[in-house]
């Protein structure tokens, strides 16, 4: 019996139209970035696990590997924490912030398989390392509609939220770190039924209003009286400024307040966002503000970003990208013309190909 053939689960094979198509939008992508000054570095596609350990919240997802050193490793399972290391060993020094960095590049996961999560999925993302301000937020948001607009996603929509808000309400109504956690885990998840049940009385109402229900800038403002903590109010004057800065530039449209975003990584720390394309219920860009993840490795630098999963960008785009046509195929008797007649046509910007039988 002939052994099958087979690939591991949550994995899958390009072939030349699938394999040119995501060449194709990651290059779109990088030139796009690259006009608004951010430049694409490359990172290894295997981390120290000290990197990556502490900032995820589940770390029975990584795929570990130990080297012939003993040293404990791991595919990366997100780009952000490496780009963070980048900053803080090869910029460490540099004195022009802020620092503008894009990149391409594969990650890997053992996430639900039932759930059709790929264990392999290729990003692109840019990261703005050294600005805390609102303009530097407005900017990142801004680029992650265009990246959709721009590139042939039709009825998209990015949905924004707030550690402050969220989590921040939670700390302050729920003084048990345990109950926190398994809230938290519950909010993520978006189970509803369980949180109403695990909800102290005091905190049910508006916990459960935050992650429910999502709107315009009129639900924003019905939670503003949620709390009069400092961060809280911060935050909600910092999402109205944001959303000022962008309705007056034609984007409040495209965008809408979810407080059940929360994110996967425990880097985060204020701005939170996803984006949504038609017929696809996971989000096809993630991103956020990471403002203490650099100070782990080196001095600290606000920092904020997103990531594109380019699979299922791809699949909510509404534009047809093809393999492009052979031009010429050269079929001369002399086997040296050939090559020869290629070559020309190559330089011409013709795909070219030669007859490969002996005539």
């Amino acid at each position: 019996m002939k052994r099958k053939l087979m690939i591991p689960e949550g994995t899958r094979d390009y072939l030349q139209e699938d394999t040119y198509i995501q060449r194709q939008v990651i290059t779109e992508l990088l030139d796009e970035f690259l006009q608004w000054g951010y430049h694409e570095i490359k990172t290894p596609m295997i981390e120290k696990w000290d990197i990556v350990r502490k900032k995820h919240k589940d770390e029975t997802n990584f795929f570990t590997l130990v080297d012939k050193t003993g040293d404990l490793l791991v595919l990366r399972p997100e780009i952000t924490a490496p780009m963070a290391r980048v900053v803080a060993t090869h910029f460490r020094e540099l004195d022009n912030y802020p620092l503008r960095l894009a990149y391409a590049g594969e990650i890997f996961s053992q996430g639900s398989l039932k759930s059709g999560e790929r264990r392999q999925q290729a990003q692109v993302g840019i990261e703005l390392i050294g600005s805390d301000s609102i303009i530097s937020d407005c900017e990142v948001l801004i680029m992650a509609l265009d990246s959709m607009k721009k590139r042939g996603v039709k009825d998209y929509s990015l949905g924004i939220s707030h550690m402050d808000i969220t989590v921040g309400l939670l700390k302050e109504l729920v003084e048990n770190e345990d109950l926190q956690e398994k809230i938290e885990e519950l909010m993520i998840n978006k189970d509803l039924v369980a949180l109403d049940k695990i909800l102290p009385d005091k905190a049910k109402k508006m916990l459960l209003t935050l992650v429910s229900i999502n709107g315009s800038i009129e639900f924003l403002k019905k939670i503003k009286d949620f709390s009069s903590s400092l961060k809280y109010v911060e935050a909600i004057e910092r999402l109205e400024t944001i959303y000022g800065i962008l309705k007056e530039l034609g984007y409040s449209q495209d965008i809408f307040f979810d407080f059940s975003i929360l994110g996967d990584f425990d880097y985060y720390t204020g701005l939170l966002f996803e984006g949504f394309g038609p017929g696809v219920g996971t989000p096809i860009i993630s991103g956020g503000r990471y403002d203490n993840l650099i100070h782990e490795y080196h001095s600290g630098k606000p920092a904020v970003g997103f990531a594109i999963n380019v699979d299922l960008y791809v699949k909510t785009m509404d534009r047809k990208i093809t393999l492009p046509d052979i031009a010429e195929e050269i079929v001369d008797v002399d086997f040296v013309s050939r090559f020869k007649k290629a070559e020309l046509s190559r330089a011409a910007g013709n795909i070219a190909v030669i007859d490969l039988e002996d005539k």
